[in-house]
């Protein structure tokens, strides 16, 4: 089962993605319902009905490593999805009201408080990440001053070269799937990324310090690969978004991605490849020349991202107490729901 992201937590508030991800989706379903748990049990009894069958893709929640957001089953072209990140979103989809299912009426009178005091941390996390964002830019500009452009051209020109020989580009036009495989959560930093890559047979661990060129690079080998016709899984930065984290191209069964903390992972299999952009593109001893100012930059840095952490972690339990209304619905009532969505064609 492939797990993912297509919400996340960042310097740039809430992003989401999932529309990229349901466009070639002939069926999709939205479940109605102001309880994240509640959802979460009805997909988790879909998962169990179609894993023996069908490949699931799970997308996970930002905001609970408990929760899941929707699930996607390519094979027969369903998506399931939570309202919430639907939200003012062009989606021709079916809407599945899930209290009209459910015999419990009980309402939370501070649901709209809770919901509102959620949002107030949120932002606030968001400023924090912000902060941070702006402090990281400082850190890449050191790296950036000292770096080798024309090296990082070349790095990307010859990797190409090498991807696409004796590949002729397809007349298809490609499909991007945009996601993230990890986030920032009120669990603290989750991510996918092991799972992500350990079925892909060529996998590219792309080192290097902030500015060095990774994104950059990212992105080059992203355009030829859409030029060429191939589909590729886009996995974005969930600090920040307009970076790339990685790349997979399963019709190649390749993947790139960028393998830094806090996502950092070293090569274990004989066909790994590392690309450390520090290393071929910038000039020799500029950790050590800019010690001082790399660590003050990063110690500022990291106590930005700390704060913006508290505040999302704060958010649990304002969530526990808004889902404390709906503890006792009936598992009956949603293993209903489950077998309606089922027998529909």
């Amino acid at each position: 089962m492939m797990k993912y992201f297509v919400t996340a937590h960042t310097s740039e508030g809430l992003v989401n993605y999932l529309l990229t991800n349901v466009t070639d989706i002939d069926r999709v379903i939205v479940l109605q319902h102001p309880s994240n748990v509640i959802k979460t049990k009805i997909l988790k009894g879909l998962i169990h009905f179609y894993q023996s069958e069908y490949d699931i893709e799970m997308i996970c929640s930002p905001d609970d490593k408990n929760y899941i957001d929707g699930i996607i089953v390519r094979n027969i072209s369903l998506a399931v999805v939570a309202d919430h990140i639907v939200q003012n979103m062009q989606l021709s989809a079916q809407t599945i009201q899930l209290e009209n299912y459910i015999n419990h009426h009980e309402q939370n009178a501070n649901l709209s408080y809770l919901n509102k005091e959620k949002m107030r941390l949120q932002e606030k996390a968001y400023a924090h990440f912000k902060a941070a964002l702006m402090i990281h830019d400082q850190l890449e500009d050191v790296y950036i001053n000292e770096m080798d452009f024309e090296e990082a051209d070349k790095i990307a020109e010859q990797f190409m070269t090498k991807l696409f020989k004796d590949i002729p580009v397809r007349q298809n036009e490609a499909t991007v799937y945009e996601r993230l495989f990890g986030t920032n959560t009120p669990d603290g930093f989750m991510n996918y990324l092991e799972e992500l890559i350990e079925p892909v047979s060529k996998r590219i661990f792309i080192k290097g310090r902030a500015g060095t060129g990774k994104s950059f690079f990212m992105n080059k080998v992203l355009k030829a690969t859409t030029e060429h016709g191939f589909h590729i899984e886009l996995y974005r930065c969930s600090f920040d978004p307009n970076s790339i984290d990685m790349l997979i191209i399963r019709e190649l069964d390749i993947c790139l991605f960028d393998s830094t903390p806090p996502h950092e992972l070293f090569p274990s299999r004989k066909t790994d490849e590392i690309i450390d952009f520090y290393e071929k593109t910038v000039t020799p001893g500029t950790d050590e020349k800019y010690a001082s100012i790399i660590q003050q930059l990063t110690k500022n840095y990291q106590a930005e991202m700390r704060i913006g952490r508290e505040k999302l972690q704060a958010t649990k339990l304002l969530e526990a107490h808004k889902e404390s209304a709906w503890e006792n619905v009936s598992e009956d009532d949603l293993q209903k729901i489950v077998q309606e969505i089922v027998k529909e064609k």
